[in-house]
Order: C-alpha cells, then sequence, then structure tokens
C-alpha cells in the first residue's frame, strides 16, 4: 500500500469540500470581467487544484501542489488585502472574516484530529469566507485603480 492509497477523509465528507472549492471561481469571474486576469488565473488554479485534491483526499502529489497553492494565493490575497482594502465596510467584514476564517480553519483541523464528522463543514465555512474575502479584495484592487 502506497501513501496513495491511503485517505485522509471520506468521500462523503470530501465531496462537500469538492463543491465549496468551486467557491474560488466566484471571484475568478469578477477578477476576469474587470481585466485582472492574473488573480483570475491564480483563483482558478487553486480552485481547480483544491477540487482535484478534495476529490480523492489522499498522501499524493495533489495534496502537495493544494497546500503549495493555498499558501500562495493566500500571500498574494492577504498582502493585497492589507494593502488596498480602505473603505469601511470593507475593512469591517474583511477584517472580521478573517478571525473567523482562521478559526474555522482552526477548528476544522481540530475536529479532524478529534475525529469528529463535523470537521469539513468548518472547512466548508473557511473556503466560502476566503471566497467572500478574495471578492472584496478583487474590488479593492480595482476601485483604487480606477
Amino acid at each position: 500500500m502506497t501513501n496513495e492509497d491511503i485517505y485522509i477523509a471520506k468521500w462523503e465528507d470530501t465531496r462537500w469540500l469538492v463543491l465549496s472549492s468551486f467557491f474560488f471561481t466566484v471571484p475568478s469571474i469578477y477578477a476576469f470581467i474587470i481585466n485582472m486576469y492574473s488573480y483570475s488565473l491564480l483563483l482558478l488554479c487553486t480552485s481547480l487544484i483544491s477540487a482535484n485534491y478534495w476529490r480523492k483526499a489522499t498522501y499524493s502529489w495533489r495534496r502537495d501542489l493544494d497546500i503549495i497553492f493555498a499558501k500562495i494565493s493566500f500571500v498574494v490575497f492577504f498582502s493585497n488585502g492589507v494593502y488596498y482594502v480602505k473603505s469601511v465596510g470593507y475593512v469591517i467584514t474583511g477584517y472580521s472574516g478573517i478571525i473567523i476564517l482562521l478559526y474555522c480553519y482552526y477548528l476544522s483541523g481540530k475536529l479532524f484530529k478529534l475525529k469528529n464528522n463535523n470537521w469539513y463543514k468548518y472547512h466548508l465555512m473557511f473556503h466560502l469566507i476566503l471566497a467572500y474575502e478574495q471578492t472584496i479584495i478583487i474590488d479593492s484592487i480595482h476601485q483604487s485603480l480606477k
């Protein structure tokens, strides 16, 4: 048995994470519409790579690639968010969202280690909040370039 045969989580759970990985296509499409092609491509790749990992969640090159792209995407969007997000509404929801986002990520990992079947729900919420954060960052960059 190789690592590629060892499932990290069951399909019954990860199918929802395959779905939520496609949440990142919303800010990707928005970025494409407003001609921010590099952000659009980064988000599209992040979405597809994440969905591809979660469709068969094993210790494999798909997991490694997902971790790498997730980190790159996080650094790009976090740094741009700190720099560009200035409107009061976005600052309030964005920074509050980061706290909730980190909590969901933490709780997802903690519940997973405890073999609690609700772990994936927190990871799904992490994906949802992250897609919102990416959208407001894209919009903030776009507004600053006008």
